[in-house]
């Protein structure tokens, strides 16, 4: 077992067996959820949701923060057709404080639950052959 000194205890605290230097702000992944509303609204609902990285003192400190960043991305214009689409901030869904970076660390996890096995998994597998020929796609500027 390590042991170490500290000569100001205020400015510490053991969290996880580990020593967390308190002025550092902490990072926290939010997830983000926006619904989409174009026209009259007689169409398939749309949600967005989004990951994004906040670095907070605290856990309600990154939530206020997410809050007001979803409020702040509220938007409308007009689409192709001239209809409005509103872009209408719903709420934080998930917030989880990022403690380990290392290559390879968990940052996010969610359990889906679906009706259909088959089809989940043959999207998942067609998301991540997107991702790799996106990922392989040679920028030309």
């Amino acid at each position: 077992m390590e042991t170490s000194v500290i000569k100001d205890k205020k400015q510490f605290k053991i969290y996880r067996n580990k020593t967390i230097k308190l002025n550092n702000m902490n990072k926290y992944i939010a997830k983000i959820v926006f619904q989409i509303v174009s026209g009259n609204g007689k169409h398939t609902p749309q949600f967005d949701e989004q990951f994004r990285l906040f670095e907070a003192k605290t856990e309600n400190e990154a939530l206020e923060k997410a809050r007001a960043k979803g409020k702040e991305e509220e938007t409308s214009f007009l689409n192709e057709k001239k209809e409005t689409v509103l872009w209408k901030y719903i709420g934080v869904t998930d917030l989880m404080e990022i403690q380990d970076m290392a290559d390879g660390a968990q940052i996010y996890a969610c359990t889906q639950e679906a009706d259909d096995v088959n089809n989940y998994i043959q999207v998942v597998k067609q998301k991540e052959r997107t991702i790799e020929t996106l990922s392989n796609f040679a920028y030309i500027y």
